[in-house]
Protein backbone atom coordinates (compact mmCIF):
# COMPACT_ATOMS: atom_id res chain seq x y z
CA UNK A 1 0.00 0.00 0.00
CA UNK A 2 1.15 3.86 -0.81
CA UNK A 3 0.82 6.30 1.28
CA UNK A 4 0.26 10.14 -0.18
CA UNK A 5 -0.12 8.71 -3.59
CA UNK A 6 0.00 11.94 -6.22
CA UNK A 7 -3.78 11.24 -7.89
CA UNK A 8 -2.83 13.57 -11.18
CA UNK A 9 -0.90 10.11 -12.13
CA UNK A 10 -4.21 8.32 -11.91
CA UNK A 11 -6.65 10.70 -13.43
CA UNK A 12 -7.20 11.83 -17.49
CA UNK A 13 -7.37 15.21 -16.30
CA UNK A 14 -3.82 15.08 -14.39
CA UNK A 15 -4.53 16.93 -11.80
CA UNK A 16 -5.14 16.20 -8.03
CA UNK A 17 -3.68 15.95 -4.86
CA UNK A 18 -2.96 13.07 -2.76
CA UNK A 19 -4.48 10.12 -1.18
CA UNK A 20 -3.60 9.26 1.70
CA UNK A 21 -3.67 5.70 1.29
CA UNK A 22 -3.60 3.73 -2.32
CA UNK A 23 -4.06 0.43 -2.43
CA UNK A 24 -4.08 -2.13 -5.69
CA UNK A 25 -5.94 -5.34 -4.52
CA UNK A 26 -4.22 -8.68 -6.05
CA UNK A 27 -7.75 -10.45 -6.44
CA UNK A 28 -10.71 -11.20 -4.37
CA UNK A 29 -9.59 -11.47 -0.70
CA UNK A 30 -6.63 -9.40 -0.94
CA UNK A 31 -9.97 -6.61 -1.57
CA UNK A 32 -11.42 -8.48 1.01
CA UNK A 33 -8.95 -7.65 3.45
CA UNK A 34 -8.94 -4.20 2.33
CA UNK A 35 -12.89 -2.97 2.58
CA UNK A 36 -13.08 -5.34 5.91
CA UNK A 37 -9.94 -3.60 7.59
CA UNK A 38 -11.41 0.18 6.61
CA UNK A 39 -14.57 -0.49 7.50
CA UNK A 40 -13.88 -1.96 10.82
CA UNK A 41 -11.52 1.44 11.46
CA UNK A 42 -14.19 3.80 9.84
CA UNK A 43 -11.25 4.76 6.85
CA UNK A 44 -13.26 6.16 4.02
CA UNK A 45 -13.09 3.98 0.92
CA UNK A 46 -12.85 5.02 -3.06
CA UNK A 47 -12.65 3.10 -5.63
CA UNK A 48 -11.11 3.97 -8.83
CA UNK A 49 -11.51 2.78 -12.07
CA UNK A 50 -9.34 4.41 -14.93
CA UNK A 51 -9.74 7.73 -13.91
CA UNK A 52 -11.48 9.44 -16.67
CA UNK A 53 -14.40 11.28 -15.97
CA UNK A 54 -13.06 12.38 -12.60
CA UNK A 55 -11.88 15.71 -11.12
CA UNK A 56 -9.86 15.33 -7.60
CA UNK A 57 -9.36 17.90 -5.44
CA UNK A 58 -6.02 19.92 -4.91
CA UNK A 59 -6.19 18.58 -1.54
CA UNK A 60 -6.49 14.80 -2.69
CA UNK A 61 -8.44 12.42 -0.75
CA UNK A 62 -8.92 11.04 2.11
CA UNK A 63 -8.92 7.74 3.66
CA UNK A 64 -7.36 4.77 0.76
CA UNK A 65 -8.08 4.23 -2.85
CA UNK A 66 -8.79 1.01 -4.04
CA UNK A 67 -7.20 0.91 -7.88
CA UNK A 68 -8.97 -2.47 -9.33
CA UNK A 69 -7.01 -2.72 -12.25
CA UNK A 70 -5.56 -6.37 -11.52
CA UNK A 71 -9.26 -7.44 -12.11
CA UNK A 72 -8.65 -8.09 -15.90
CA UNK A 73 -9.87 -11.49 -16.66
CA UNK A 74 -11.57 -11.84 -19.87
CA UNK A 75 -13.46 -14.90 -20.73
CA UNK A 76 -16.44 -16.05 -23.51
CA UNK A 77 -19.59 -18.11 -21.70
CA UNK A 78 -21.83 -19.03 -24.45
CA UNK A 79 -23.37 -15.57 -25.88
CA UNK A 80 -21.76 -13.46 -22.81
CA UNK A 81 -19.21 -12.27 -22.57
CA UNK A 82 -17.34 -11.56 -19.07
CA UNK A 83 -14.82 -9.05 -17.93
CA UNK A 84 -12.94 -7.55 -15.24
CA UNK A 85 -13.81 -4.52 -13.83
CA UNK A 86 -9.72 -3.07 -14.27
CA UNK A 87 -10.11 -3.68 -17.54
CA UNK A 88 -9.74 -1.13 -20.55
CA UNK A 89 -13.37 -0.78 -21.90
CA UNK A 90 -11.88 0.05 -25.25
CA UNK A 91 -9.33 -2.75 -25.15
CA UNK A 92 -12.42 -5.04 -24.63
CA UNK A 93 -14.08 -3.70 -26.96
CA UNK A 94 -11.54 -4.23 -29.63
CA UNK A 95 -10.16 -7.76 -28.42
CA UNK A 96 -14.02 -8.96 -28.49
CA UNK A 97 -14.45 -7.04 -32.15
CA UNK A 98 -11.17 -8.72 -33.69
CA UNK A 99 -12.66 -12.03 -32.40
CA UNK A 100 -16.29 -11.25 -34.50
CA UNK A 101 -18.35 -10.88 -31.49
CA UNK A 102 -20.28 -7.03 -31.18
CA UNK A 103 -21.81 -5.71 -28.42
CA UNK A 104 -18.80 -3.53 -27.15
CA UNK A 105 -17.51 -2.13 -30.66
CA UNK A 106 -19.82 1.19 -29.48
CA UNK A 107 -17.35 2.12 -26.90
CA UNK A 108 -13.81 1.56 -28.55
CA UNK A 109 -11.94 4.65 -28.00
CA UNK A 110 -13.50 5.87 -25.30
CA UNK A 111 -11.36 6.05 -21.70
CA UNK A 112 -12.14 4.31 -18.63
CA UNK A 113 -12.42 1.22 -17.32
CA UNK A 114 -15.05 -1.82 -17.67
CA UNK A 115 -16.43 -1.28 -13.69
CA UNK A 116 -16.01 2.62 -14.62
CA UNK A 117 -18.59 2.10 -17.46
CA UNK A 118 -20.82 0.19 -15.64
CA UNK A 119 -20.67 2.27 -13.13
CA UNK A 120 -21.55 5.46 -14.70
CA UNK A 121 -24.10 3.65 -17.82
CA UNK A 122 -21.64 4.61 -20.41
CA UNK A 123 -23.28 5.75 -23.69
CA UNK A 124 -21.73 6.50 -27.06
CA UNK A 125 -22.79 6.58 -30.28
CA UNK A 126 -26.23 5.99 -29.64
CA UNK A 127 -25.53 2.38 -27.30
CA UNK A 128 -25.15 2.04 -23.94
CA UNK A 129 -23.93 -0.26 -21.31
CA UNK A 130 -27.32 -1.06 -19.78
CA UNK A 131 -28.41 -2.53 -23.96
CA UNK A 132 -25.60 -5.26 -23.40
CA UNK A 133 -25.48 -6.17 -19.66
CA UNK A 134 -26.52 -9.34 -18.45
CA UNK A 135 -25.35 -8.91 -14.89
CA UNK A 136 -22.88 -7.61 -12.77
CA UNK A 137 -20.78 -9.23 -9.96
CA UNK A 138 -20.03 -6.98 -7.04
CA UNK A 139 -18.82 -7.06 -3.28
CA UNK A 140 -19.89 -5.43 -0.58
CA UNK A 141 -18.02 -3.95 2.70
CA UNK A 142 -18.36 -7.13 4.54
CA UNK A 143 -16.85 -9.16 1.89
CA UNK A 144 -19.75 -10.57 0.69
CA UNK A 145 -19.76 -11.12 -3.43
CA UNK A 146 -23.02 -10.95 -5.06
CA UNK A 147 -23.90 -11.79 -8.79
CA UNK A 148 -26.44 -8.65 -9.88
CA UNK A 149 -28.97 -9.56 -12.46
CA UNK A 150 -29.67 -7.33 -15.06
CA UNK A 151 -32.73 -4.58 -13.98
CA UNK A 152 -33.74 -2.52 -16.60
CA UNK A 153 -35.80 -0.43 -14.37
CA UNK A 154 -32.69 0.16 -12.37
CA UNK A 155 -31.16 2.36 -14.99
CA UNK A 156 -31.22 5.32 -17.19
CA UNK A 157 -29.24 7.86 -19.03
CA UNK A 158 -26.12 7.61 -17.80
CA UNK A 159 -27.35 6.17 -14.22
CA UNK A 160 -26.43 3.12 -12.52
CA UNK A 161 -28.13 1.43 -9.46
CA UNK A 162 -24.49 1.21 -7.76
CA UNK A 163 -24.12 5.50 -7.97
CA UNK A 164 -25.78 4.82 -4.63
CA UNK A 165 -24.35 2.17 -2.74
CA UNK A 166 -21.35 0.45 -1.14
CA UNK A 167 -20.67 -1.70 -3.63
CA UNK A 168 -17.60 -2.50 -5.48
CA UNK A 169 -17.71 -3.56 -8.80
CA UNK A 170 -15.43 -6.76 -9.77
CA UNK A 171 -16.72 -7.97 -13.18
CA UNK A 172 -19.70 -7.63 -15.50
CA UNK A 173 -21.28 -9.99 -18.34
CA UNK A 174 -22.44 -8.38 -21.62
CA UNK A 175 -24.66 -9.89 -24.05
CA UNK A 176 -22.73 -10.38 -27.70
CA UNK A 177 -23.59 -11.27 -30.91
CA UNK A 178 -21.66 -13.11 -34.04
CA UNK A 179 -20.64 -10.24 -36.55
CA UNK A 180 -18.08 -9.93 -39.47
CA UNK A 181 -14.60 -9.04 -37.36
CA UNK A 182 -13.50 -6.97 -40.32
CA UNK A 183 -16.67 -4.83 -40.66
CA UNK A 184 -16.72 -4.58 -36.89
CA UNK A 185 -12.81 -3.16 -36.94
CA UNK A 186 -13.67 -0.61 -39.89
CA UNK A 187 -16.52 0.44 -37.76
CA UNK A 188 -14.92 1.11 -34.58
CA UNK A 189 -11.78 2.67 -36.62
CA UNK A 190 -14.18 5.08 -37.70
CA UNK A 191 -15.62 6.02 -34.31
CA UNK A 192 -12.24 6.68 -32.81
CA UNK A 193 -11.19 8.62 -35.74
CA UNK A 194 -14.26 10.85 -34.84
CA UNK A 195 -13.03 10.86 -31.34
CA UNK A 196 -9.72 12.19 -32.56
CA UNK A 197 -11.53 14.73 -35.37
CA UNK A 198 -13.34 15.76 -31.99
CA UNK A 199 -10.63 16.92 -30.31
CA UNK A 200 -10.97 13.77 -27.30
CA UNK A 201 -7.14 13.07 -27.31
CA UNK A 202 -5.47 16.59 -27.47
CA UNK A 203 -5.64 17.24 -24.13
CA UNK A 204 -5.60 15.95 -20.83
CA UNK A 205 -9.24 16.56 -20.15
CA UNK A 206 -12.62 13.74 -18.85
CA UNK A 207 -14.14 14.20 -22.47
CA UNK A 208 -17.63 15.60 -22.19
CA UNK A 209 -17.60 18.10 -19.16
CA UNK A 210 -21.18 18.10 -18.45
CA UNK A 211 -24.42 15.68 -19.78
CA UNK A 212 -26.80 16.07 -22.75
CA UNK A 213 -30.14 16.60 -22.13
CA UNK A 214 -32.90 16.13 -25.23
CA UNK A 215 -35.01 18.40 -23.83
CA UNK A 216 -32.56 20.66 -24.52
CA UNK A 217 -32.65 20.24 -27.96
CA UNK A 218 -29.05 20.44 -28.53
CA UNK A 219 -26.01 18.53 -27.22
CA UNK A 220 -24.88 20.41 -24.74
CA UNK A 221 -21.64 21.50 -26.59
CA UNK A 222 -23.73 23.52 -29.08
CA UNK A 223 -24.89 24.68 -26.39
CA UNK A 224 -21.87 26.05 -25.24
CA UNK A 225 -20.66 26.63 -28.16
CA UNK A 226 -23.70 29.18 -28.79
CA UNK A 227 -22.85 31.35 -25.83
CA UNK A 228 -19.45 32.33 -26.92
CA UNK A 229 -17.70 29.96 -24.42
CA UNK A 230 -15.03 28.33 -26.70
CA UNK A 231 -12.04 29.12 -25.21
CA UNK A 232 -12.93 30.41 -22.05
CA UNK A 233 -10.60 30.36 -19.29
CA UNK A 234 -10.11 29.78 -15.26
CA UNK A 235 -6.46 29.57 -14.31
CA UNK A 236 -4.79 26.27 -16.47
CA UNK A 237 -8.00 25.23 -17.67
CA UNK A 238 -9.76 25.86 -20.70
CA UNK A 239 -13.45 25.11 -22.55
CA UNK A 240 -11.63 23.69 -25.95
CA UNK A 241 -11.44 25.51 -28.91
CA UNK A 242 -12.17 22.68 -30.76
CA UNK A 243 -15.26 21.38 -28.93
CA UNK A 244 -17.63 23.80 -26.50
CA UNK A 245 -18.15 20.14 -24.17
CA UNK A 246 -14.51 19.26 -23.67
CA UNK A 247 -12.81 21.37 -20.76
CA UNK A 248 -9.11 20.77 -20.68
CA UNK A 249 -6.04 20.83 -18.71
CA UNK A 250 -4.23 23.30 -21.14
CA UNK A 251 -1.81 25.40 -18.80
CA UNK A 252 -0.77 23.03 -15.97
CA UNK A 253 -4.32 23.89 -14.47
CA UNK A 254 -5.05 22.95 -10.82
CA UNK A 255 -8.18 20.75 -10.10
CA UNK A 256 -10.34 24.13 -8.98
CA UNK A 257 -9.55 26.02 -12.06
CA UNK A 258 -11.10 23.39 -13.85
CA UNK A 259 -14.27 22.99 -11.35
CA UNK A 260 -14.50 26.73 -11.49
CA UNK A 261 -14.68 26.95 -15.07
CA UNK A 262 -17.25 23.96 -15.49
CA UNK A 263 -19.38 26.32 -13.12
CA UNK A 264 -18.77 29.85 -14.73
CA UNK A 265 -19.64 27.66 -18.10
CA UNK A 266 -23.07 26.30 -16.79
CA UNK A 267 -24.08 29.73 -15.09
CA UNK A 268 -23.42 31.32 -18.40
CA UNK A 269 -25.73 28.83 -20.76
CA UNK A 270 -28.40 28.93 -17.88
CA UNK A 271 -28.28 32.77 -17.83
CA UNK A 272 -28.71 32.41 -21.64
CA UNK A 273 -30.41 29.85 -22.85
CA UNK A 274 -32.55 28.85 -19.37
CA UNK A 275 -31.26 25.27 -19.52
CA UNK A 276 -29.02 24.08 -16.20
CA UNK A 277 -27.02 21.49 -18.08
CA UNK A 278 -25.74 18.70 -15.17
CA UNK A 279 -21.74 18.02 -14.89
CA UNK A 280 -20.54 14.77 -16.09
CA UNK A 281 -17.21 15.03 -14.74
CA UNK A 282 -17.28 13.78 -11.00
CA UNK A 283 -15.81 15.57 -8.20
CA UNK A 284 -14.31 14.23 -5.45
CA UNK A 285 -12.18 14.37 -2.99
CA UNK A 286 -11.07 16.99 0.01
CA UNK A 287 -13.18 20.14 -1.63
CA UNK A 288 -13.58 21.74 1.78
CA UNK A 289 -9.97 21.68 2.57
CA UNK A 290 -9.41 23.41 -1.20
CA UNK A 291 -11.65 25.86 -0.53
CA UNK A 292 -9.99 27.40 2.35
CA UNK A 293 -7.04 27.54 0.24
CA UNK A 294 -7.55 29.24 -2.01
Amino acid sequence: MLTSEPMWRHTTFRVGGPADYFAIPKGEEDLRRLLTSARSADVPVFVLGDGSNLLVADEGIRGVVIDMHRFSEYRLEGDLLVSGAGLEVSDVAWESGTQGYAGLDYFYGMPGSVGGAVWMNARCYGGEIADILSWVEVMNFDGKVERIPMKKEDWDYKISPFQSGSLVILRAAFRIESRDSASLRAAMKERRDDREKKGHYRAPCAGSAFKNNRDFGSPSGVLIDSCGLKGRRSGGAAVSNWHGNILINDRGAKARDILALMEEVAREVERSTGFHMEKEVLAVGDWEADDGGR
